[in-house]
C-alpha cells in the first residue's frame, strides 16, 4: 500500500501552522507564568518598602500587626509566631489575597506589614482584558503566519509544479526560473542533464538501429535476389532450400522492424490483419511440432489495423514463433477483433518453461518496443491449467467534427 502524499504547499502551510500555534503556546505560558512572577516581585518590594520606611502612616491597604497574637486568626494560621523576616505571599480561605513584610519587633515579638492586593489580582474586568489582549495577540500571530505560509508554499510549489509539468507532459518547453530556491535549482539541472543524456542514448541506439538496418538490407536483397533465381530452378534438396527461403524472409522482416524503431515520424498506413495473419501462418506453419496442432483463424469482418504491414509481420510474426516453440499439441488461434489481435495457444505458460529452455531471443523485446513506438497496447495472460494469451490493442482515432 502506497504511503499517503501531499503537495509541497500543503506541508509547508501545516508545517508552518503547527510551528506557529505551538510557538504561541508556548510563549503564551510563559507570558503568563512571567506576569505572575513579575507581579509578586513587584508587590513583595512594595510591602517591604513600606516596611523598612521610617515614620508613621502608611500606603492604602496596608495593615501593620506587632506581634503574632496581633494577626487575624484567618491570618495567623498562615503565619508562624518566629517568621523568619522576608517578604511573601499569603492566600487565605474567603478573606483574599496579601502580601506580607516581617521584620523584628519590640520585645523579640515580630512586626507584621499587610499588604491587601485582592483587588489588584483578581478583579473579573482585568481577567477579560488580558485575556482578550491574548487572544487577539494569536489571531493576529496565526493570520500573519498563514500569509507567511501561503507566500512560502507558492514560492517554493510553483517551480516544482513546473517540473512536474515538464516532465508529464512529452514536448512541454522547458521550465524558466527556480524561484530563488537552490535545491530547485540544483534539481532543474540534474533533470536537464538526466534529459540530455537520455536523448543522447536514444540518438546513439537510433543511429546504430539506421546503420545495421541499411548494412544488413544490401546482403539481405542480395540473398533474397539468389533465392528468387534459385525458385526458378529449385535445386534437388528442397527442404534446405526451404529453409534458406525461410531464413532470408524472417531477416527480411527483423531488419524492416529494426528500421521502423529508428524512424522518428510516425506513418498513416495500415493494413489488413487477416491477410497478414495467413501469410503468417504459411510462412511458419512448418514450425509445429507435430500433426496434432491445430491452426486457426478467428475473425470476422475484415479489420485495418493503424499500422503498416512489414511491423504487423514482425510484431504478429514473433508471437505466432513463439507460441510454436512452446505449444507440443493443442490449438493455437489467432482472435482478431475490430481493435485488437490475440494469439492463444495451449503450451506450458508464459513464465512456466523449465529453467534455461526460455528461448524467446529479441522476438518479444521487438514487439514491445515495436508496440510502444506504434502506441499500441500489449498483455499477456497465462492461462488455466495450460496455455498463454497474449493480445495487441490499439486506439481507434474518432473522426474530428466541426
Amino acid at each position: 500500500m502506497r504511503a499517503r502524499t501531499r503537495s509541497v504547499r500543503s506541508i509547508v502551510r501545516r508545517s508552518m501552522g503547527l510551528s506557529a500555534a505551538f510557538a504561541l503556546v508556548l510563549m503564551g505560558g510563559f507570558f503568563t507564568l512571567f506576569s505572575y512572577d513579575l507581579e509578586d516581585v513587584i508587590f513583595n518590594r512594595m510591602v517591604a518598602a513600606e516596611a523598612d520606611r521610617p515614620g508613621p502612616g502608611h500606603a492604602p491597604g496596608i495593615t501593620v500587626y506587632d506581634g503574632h497574637s496581633a494577626l487575624p486568626p484567618w491570618l495567623g494560621a498562615r503565619l508562624a509566631p518566629d517568621e523568619r523576616p522576608g517578604a511573601r505571599e499569603v492566600s487565605t480561605e474567603g478573606h483574599g489575597h496579601f502580601h506580607v513584610a516581617v521584620r523584628p519587633g519590640v520585645g523579640g515579638e515580630r512586626r507584621y506589614v499587610v499588604f491587601d492586593v485582592t483587588l489588584l489580582t483578581s478583579t473579573t474586568s482585568h481577567l477579560k482584558r488580558t485575556a482578550g489582549l491574548l487572544l487577539t495577540s494569536a489571531l493576529l500571530a496565526l493570520l500573519a503566519a498563514t500569509v507567511l505560509a501561503q507566500l512560502v508554499a507558492r514560492r517554493l510549489g510553483r517551480p516544482l509544479e513546473r517540473l512536474v509539468e515538464w516532465i508529464r507532459v512529452e514536448g512541454a518547453p522547458a521550465p524558466e526560473g527556480d524561484g530563488g530556491v537552490a535545491e530547485v535549482r540544483a534539481l532543474q539541472d540534474a533533470l536537464h542533464a538526466r534529459n540530455a543524456r537520455i536523448q543522447e542514448l536514444l540518438e546513439r541506439e537510433r543511429q546504430f538501429n539506421r546503420d545495421a538496418s541499411h548494412e544488413l538490407r544490401t546482403p539481405l536483397a542480395v540473398a533474397r535476389g539468389a533465392v528468387e533465381i534459385l525458385e526458378l530452378d529449385p535445386p534437388r534438396d528442397t527442404e534446405t532450400f526451404d529453409r534458406l527461403r525461410r531464413a532470408v524472409s524472417e531477416m527480411v522482416l527483423l531488419t524492416e522492424g529494426l528500421l521502423w524503431l529508428a524512424r522518428e515520424h510516425r506513418t498513416e498506413e495500415r493494413c489488413e490483419l487477416h491477410r497478414v495473419s495467413r501469410e503468417l501462418l504459411a510462412l511458419y506453419g512448418h514450425l509445429r511440432r507435430s500433426a496434432d496442432l491445430e491452426l486457426a483463424i478467428e475473425a470476422g469482418s475484415e479489420v485495418h489495423a493503424p499500422i503498416p504491414a512489414s511491423v504487423a509481420r514482425v510484431m504478429l510474426g514473433n508471437l505466432l514463433k513463439n507460441a510454436l516453440a512452446y505449444t507440443d499439441a493443442g490449438r493455437i488461434v489467432i482472435s482478431i477483433e475490430p481493435t485488437a489481435w490475440s494469439i492463444s495457444d495451449t503450451g506450458v505458460g508464459f513464465g512456466r518453461a523449465e529453467p534455461g529452455s526460455e528461448s524467446l531471443g529479441i522476438g518479444l523485446s521487438l514487439v514491445e518496443r515495436l508496440a510502444r513506438r506504434f502506441a499500441w497496447a500489449l498483455s499477456i495472460e497465462v492461462l488455466e491449467p495450460r496455455g498463454t494469451r497474449v493480445r495487441l490493442s490499439w486506439t481507434v482515432k474518432q473522426p474530428e467534427t466541426r
